[in-house]
């Protein structure tokens, strides 16, 4: 497995590149986040030491992003649910906090590269219809009202997950469980910034509904054209209302 190191110093990057090595990873050294040039060898995933996420590092994410598709791995000191959202709407497909020991970081960039794993619920690819929402699980495409959406990796299995199962309350620790690696301590967060993203990118308010205290569901089209006419009464009430308060003033 090839390995883009970059945003590291001198000590740090050789430290990581002679242990990663050492375990068996192709390691490629780059220059810092502002002056990495052109790739020549395409990694499988890239390691990017940040500190913090800021403007700098999210520009070069996607600068990175217009070259190649490989997991990009974030090493930070801290990070937040907003960076958590920056990051992963700019190119960041994981954090790795300081410290951290090399065995977890060989895991997790292992992780990043390895090939889904099936859904909950076993069975051929299927066409999953839930209201103007369509799932095609042969060629692995989300469409929204017959326009195609287009969701990173862990979006697209966290979507058939919940998809594939419809109408059902799925519990946080059984997506984590099946999803994220076991031991993670950023996986919850992990798990409320993608279903943050879905929602953004479907854009179909009360389609991923949250069960608190519980989990998250997919609700079925019958309960999602409840919702929809639900949204549409009370908009007109409140419009009404509106109209109702001027014409008293």
């Amino acid at each position: 497995m090839r390995v883009l190191i970059t945003g590291l110093g001198r000590r740090r990057s050789r430290t990581l590149s002679g242990g990663l090595a050492a375990l068996g990873f192709d390691v490629l050294d780059a220059a810092d986040v502002t002056g990495a040039g052109p790739l020549r060898r395409l990694p499988d995933v890239v390691l990017l030491e940040c500190g913090i996420v800021d403007r700098e590092v999210l520009a070069f994410c996607r600068r990175l992003r217009t070259e190649l598709q490989a997991p990009i791995i974030a090493v930070t000191h801290r990070v937040d649910m907003g960076a958590w959202l920056r990051g992963h709407d700019n190119g960041i497909d994981d954090y790795v906090v300081q410290p951290f020991g090399l065995q977890e970081l060989a895991a997790r960039l292992r992780l990043a590269v390895a090939p889904p794993r099936p859904p909950l619920t076993p069975g051929p690819p299927r066409r999953i219809v839930a209201g103007p929402l369509v799932v095609a699980e042969d060629s692995r495409t989300v469409t929204v009202h017959g326009q195609r959406v287009a969701l990173r990796p862990k979006e697209y299995q966290l979507l058939v997950v919940l998809a594939r199962q419809a109408g059902t309350v799925l519990a946080r620790d059984q997506l984590i469980s099946r999803l994220w690696p076991a031991g993670w301590d950023g996986a919850e967060r992990s798990l409320e910034v993608h279903i943050a993203s879905l929602r953004s990118k479907l854009a179909l308010p009360g389609m991923i509904a949250t069960v608190r205290g519980v989990g998250y569901r997919l609700v079925t089209p019958e309960s999602f054209l409840r919702l929809s006419s639900e949204a549409v009464r009370q908009l007109r009430e409140e419009a009404a209302g509106r109209e109702r308060t001027v014409a008293a003033a």
